[in-house]
């Protein structure tokens, strides 16, 4: 009975886990971000490739206006919420902004918990582990860079992976990622106290 309630802890667990963005960063730190207080966008170069080649290859559910649009929203509501703004006309911006969605297929075996009673003395009863038939799943990774706009060279990147129902990502869980991701936006300088 016991094994049987943490088998299903364990996978509630799990299924939990997968509702989490997994973000990374890589930054250049020699680069320093406090002054950078206004910014612009720029197309995701896959975007200006795939459409040189007649969009050949492209993902119609991650290369869209309505995914283009949330994306984009969300990122400048959460810069503006943190002292950052776009810049006006005429102005030139301290860095500029790209993104990309990235969308892939994934399989995964599920783990599955056995059990058999124990007997009176202790014989002929067992647990174990075993693995049922793969599950697929799509895994969605939104990538943001922020760029010296004068060098034209990446300054930091920030990409957060979860797994989505779909190919497209919803509102929801766009805005999840992109606050995960720029939470970790300036980078924090050494010594000071992680996020």
């Amino acid at each position: 009975m016991r094994l049987a309630g943490f088998a299903l802890v364990s996978v509630a667990a799990l299924s939990l886990a997968c509702e989490t963005v997994r973000v990374r960063t890589d930054y250049d730190s020699a680069v320093d971000f406090a002054p950078l207080r206004t910014f612009a966008w720029i197309d995701p170069p896959l975007k200006e490739e795939a459409r040189d080649e007649g969009a050949v290859g492209t993902d119609p559910f991650t290369h869209n206006t309505l995914l283009d649009k949330r994306v984009r929203d969300e990122v400048e509501a959460y810069l503006a919420s943190h002292g950052y703004r776009p810049a006006r006309p005429g102005e030139s911006p301290d860095f500029l902004l790209r993104y990309e969605v990235v969308s892939q297929q994934m399989t995964r075996d599920t783990p599955v918990f056995v059990s058999s009673g124990f007997g009176r003395f202790g014989y002929g009863g067992g647990s174990g582990i075993g693995y049922s038939q793969p599950t697929t799943y799509q895994e969605g990774t939104l990538i943001l860079d922020v760029i010296d706009p004068n060098a034209q060279q990446l300054l930091w990147r920030g990409w957060g992976t979860s797994q989505t129902r779909d190919a497209h990502m919803e509102p929801e869980r766009v805005k999840k990622t992109v606050a995960a991701i720029l939470a970790r936006f300036p980078p924090k300088a050494k010594g000071e106290p992680a996020n």
